[in-house]
């Protein structure tokens, strides 16, 4: 009977034993995927791909650039502003109409009338001139001028229309200028062109006629 105990005893230390080491030396059974299940995961995505490209609102939800990486800066292009070239006149001084005048070259008693706005009878009557006197003047002769008249030409006062171009000729002065467009004083044409009324012309010069 002792003996039957003895090896009881024995049998159950070893069954103890081996459950042991079958607890401790097995790992357990790692989660792997089903293949099966990966293939049918794959199909449905693509499904959902095609059907997305024929109607947008089956696509798929994709992450957007600024959930990935924050937001983006958008920058906007900027208007470029042109520059506008403009033509604006200088201002023209407004002289007095003297009282006496002093012919230079190239001018006469009717080229004044014009540019005083003068009735040109009364220039001639104020210096007792004929007509044919009138147009065998000087250079330096000193004329009266009837100031009072001033306003008494009537229209048509200009020869030439202006503000113009006009190309200088071997002769020509401001004073000649002034006199072939008529109503326009030379001091006004040699201001428009940043020059002095009495700085000599170059033949071929292009001035501006305000």
């Amino acid at each position: 009977m002792r003996k039957s105990i003895s090896v009881l005893l024995a049998c159950t230390a070893l069954l103890l034993g081996a459950c042991t080491r079958s607890a401790t030396g097995s790992s357990l059974p790692t989660a792997t995927e089903d293949p099966l299940s990966s293939l049918f995961n794959t199909i449905a995505t693509q499904t959902a791909l095609a059907a997305g490209a024929k109607d947008p609102d089956l696509a798929p939800t994709l992450p957007s650039a600024t959930s990935l990486f924050g937001a983006t800066a958008t920058i906007a292009p900027s208007a470029t502003k042109i520059a506008t070239a403009t033509t604006t006149p200088a201002p023209i001084t407004e002289f007095d109409v003297p009282s006496s005048y002093t012919l230079h070259q190239g001018e006469h008693p009717y080229c004044l009338a014009r540019r005083f706005n003068i009735d040109p009878s009364a220039i001639l009557a104020a210096n007792n001139l004929t007509e044919s006197e009138a147009g065998n003047l000087s250079v330096g002769a000193t004329l009266a001028i009837p100031v009072a008249e001033v306003g008494s030409f009537g229209s048509d006062r200009a020869l030439r229309a202006h503000p113009a171009t006009y190309t200088a000729g071997s002769n020509d002065t401001f004073y000649s200028i002034a006199c072939a467009f008529g109503d326009v004083w030379p001091e006004n044409i040699a201001e428009a062109n940043g020059m002095d009324v009495d700085d000599a012309l170059q033949a071929g010069q292009t001035l501006h006629i305000p």
